[in-house]
C-alpha cells in the first residue's frame, strides 16, 4: 500500500472497490497524477498549497474515464481529508462554471454570471455560474441533469477546470459516493456531447 494510508487499519473502501472493478490506485504522486495539482487549483473551495491529491483511482464507467481522490490537508503531522473528488475529461470546451446548490453561493459570485434554467423548482435549489454565457454552458442545465439533481441531497459542487469536469462533495471518498458522483458525470457529458 501506499505510504499515505500506512497508519489506516484496514484498506479504504474505495481503494477495495477499485481493485474489484480493474481501476488503478496511486497514492497522488505518481506521473499520471501531475494534472490533479492544477485541476485543484481551479476548485472553487479555499485550498492552499497543503491540499493535495490522495487515494486516488482512476478507470473507466461506460463510455468516460475517470478519476476519483480525496483532497487532503496535510501540514506537519497533520492529515486530514477534506473533500471526495470524482473529474472525467471534458472533449467539449467550456467556459470557467461551477453547478453549485443555490445555498452555497450565499456570498459573493467572484464576477461569476448566474445563468437560470428556466425550471423554477430546480432554479431554487441550483444554480449555473459562468464566466461567460453560452449555449454550450446552458446545455449543462437540460432536463436530464435537472432531474438528476433535483433527486440529490444538493450536498455536491460542480465545476470546470484544468480540462475537466468535477463533482466534489466535503466527506471521504466511498464506494456509493463514487457511485453517484459517476453517474451525474456520465450524465453533464453526455448531454454535452450531444448538445455539441
Amino acid at each position: 500500500m501506499p505510504d499515505w494510508w500506512a497508519d489506516q487499519p484496514e484498506a479504504p473502501p474505495l481503494t477495495e472497490w477499485a481493485r474489484s472493478h480493474g481501476w488503478s490506485i496511486s497514492d497522488g504522486d505518481a506521473a499520471e497524477d501531475a494534472g490533479l495539482v492544477d485541476l485543484i487549483a481551479s476548485a472553487p473551495m479555499r485550498l492552499d498549497e497543503y491540499h493535495h491529491a490522495r487515494g486516488v483511482v482512476r478507470g473507466q464507467f461506460g463510455s468516460w474515464r475517470m478519476t476519483a481522490f480525496e483532497i487532503t490537508y496535510e501540514r506537519g503531522r497533520d492529515q486530514v481529508r477534506r473533500y471526495a473528488v470524482t473529474a472525467a475529461p471534458s472533449l467539449v470546451p467550456l467556459p470557467t462554471l461551477r453547478l453549485v446548490p443555490a445555498r452555497f453561493w450565499s456570498h459573493k459570485t467572484g464576477g461569476m454570471l448566474a445563468v437560470p434554467s428556466g425550471d423554477q423548482a430546480f432554479d431554487l435549489r441550483w444554480t449555473l455560474l459562468v464566466t461567460e454565457d453560452s449555449l454550450t454552458a446552458r446545455s449543462l442545465l437540460a432536463e436530464p441533469v435537472r432531474a438528476l439533481l433535483l433527486a440529490s441531497e444538493d450536498r455536491d459542487e460542480i465545476w470546470f477546470g484544468a480540462g475537466q469536469l468535477a463533482i466534489t462533495r466535503p466527506d471521504n471518498h466511498y464506494p456509493d459516493l463514487l457511485d453517484w458522483h459517476t453517474k451525474v458525470l456520465s450524465t453533464l457529458l453526455a448531454t454535452l456531447s450531444f448538445s455539441s
